[in-house]
């Protein structure tokens, strides 16, 4: 089979899981035997080149600034920034020669922050099956996030219902969906997109997650303390203000917390929280060398996350999770004593403090374990979408009409997507 991956990034230029898994998902499948590429937005137009078996064309980027330069910019720039990637001529038209010069018997896009949602009705013109794979609300949020000032949104804002009308309109010309979570799928759905994709073409799948090397775990010393960790981006949404104040309220003795990663307006403000407690911060840290060093890793965001990669990850290197009960985080850590309600910091402090007072509960931990290895194995996942795609294109003859030869030499056209 021939298959394109459309993703807004890839590697090495990356932001976080979408991209990892994208080119996880794009190596799995060439080492399968399949033809795969990526076309993606990048800091310079290239060549197509092959990297681990995958094409890789580079097209270059049509918006006021690189995507990767957004911390950088001011509110103004940001604006244009966005305004820009929903009416992306430059973009489209280099994703339509990929297209063309690659010839997929299926595309899937992926996170598409960067790129215009009339790419899906081009798909279509060209006669292509589209599979898109939800990883983020893009298509329904501003931040793509649905979270604001640190707090989740109980829905979208005017602001984030106007920026979504275009992709709403797009996106009829969608397939299938694949989603990395079954909370994200439901909330696109609740918000009327791919209504008219058949349940059958709607499905989750997680991201796959490469094994990582050689365990260094040394045997936990009894009556040693508990070694919590925290691992991504240091910011209220991802819970860290909750988290520091459940450690305000654990007993004085018996634990310490380890925080790995950044914030994007330095740890003043987060060292000032800590004060006084048995909390590290140690900056960017090896994932498999961090989690090899604690006994029970804490994720505790706010926000819808939509799948949650470090729970994954934690259970391949066989440390228990306390996760918060929102997004892919709940779906993955189960029901019971091991998921709090999100923001809730007298919940997570009582989580915490029962694997402080009892260590050997610690084992309990790890009943999901097994299952999400198995549901996020690379190849596992591979076969999946390759399930998918085989019932898209059986489906694609009655679906999609290939256009004649005059029709396929129109230009896009991005009128298709206006409300």
């Amino acid at each position: 089979m021939r298959i394109l991956h459309l993703s807004s990034l890839y590697a090495p230029e990356q932001v976080g899981g979408a991209e990892l898994m994208v080119e996880t998902l794009a190596r799995t499948q060439a080492g399968l035997g399949h033809a795969v590429a990526v076309a993606c937005v990048s800091r310079r137009r290239e060549a197509p080149t092959v990297q681990d078996g995958v094409t890789v064309y580079r097209i270059g980027y049509g918006t006021p600034f690189h995507g990767l330069d957004w911390p950088q910019r001011g509110r103004l720039d940001r604006l244009r920034y966005k305004l820009a990637a929903q009416w992306n001529r430059y973009t489209l038209v280099h994703m339509e020669a990929a297209v063309r010069d690659f010839a997929p018997d299926v595309v899937n896009t992926h996170s598409i922050s960067e790129i215009t949602p009339a790419v899906w009705p081009l798909l279509r013109r060209l006669g292509r099956p589209v599979v898109h794979t939800l990883h983020d609300f893009t298509s329904l949020c501003t931040n793509g996030g649905m979270v604001k000032h640190g707090r989740a949104c109980a829905g979208q804002h005017l602001k984030c219902r106007l920026y979504a009308a275009p992709h709403r309109q797009c996106q009829r010309a969608v397939t299938a969906v694949a989603a990395v979570g079954t909370d994200i799928l439901d909330r696109h759905r609740a918000a009327g997109f791919f209504a008219d994709v058949p349940e059958s073409l709607r499905r989750v799948i997680w991201n796959p997650i490469a094994p990582g090397g050689p365990s260094t775990r040394q045997p936990r010393r009894p009556g040693a303390p508990v070694v919590f960790g925290c691992l991504g981006r240091i910011e209220p949404a991802k819970g860290t203000d909750v988290l520091l104040e459940a450690c305000r309220r654990l007993p004085a003795q018996g634990w310490r917390l380890v925080i790995a990663g950044r914030a994007a307006d330095g740890l003043d403000r987060y060292r000032a929280l800590a004060e006084g407690l048995p909390v590290t911060f140690v900056g960017y840290a090896e994932r498999d060398v961090f989690l090899d060093a604690i006994d029970c890793l804490v994720v505790p965001p706010v926000w819808p996350e939509a799948f949650g990669r470090t729970v994954a990850e934690a259970y391949g290197r066989a440390v228990p999770v306390i996760g918060t009960a929102v997004g892919g985080i709940g779906e993955q850590v189960g029901d019971g004593p091991w998921l709090v309600p999100p923001g809730d910091a007298p919940a997570l402090a009582a989580a915490m403090a029962r694997v402080i007072a009892e260590p050997d509960r610690l084992a309990e931990g790890l009943s999901r374990a097994g299952a999400v290895r198995q549901g996020t194995d690379p190849a596992a996942v591979a076969d999946a979408y390759l399930d998918l795609y085989a019932a898209v294109r059986t489906r694609g003859a009655a679906s999609h009409h290939r256009r004649s030869p005059a029709a396929l030499s129109e230009p896009p056209h991005l009128d298709e997507c206006r409300p």
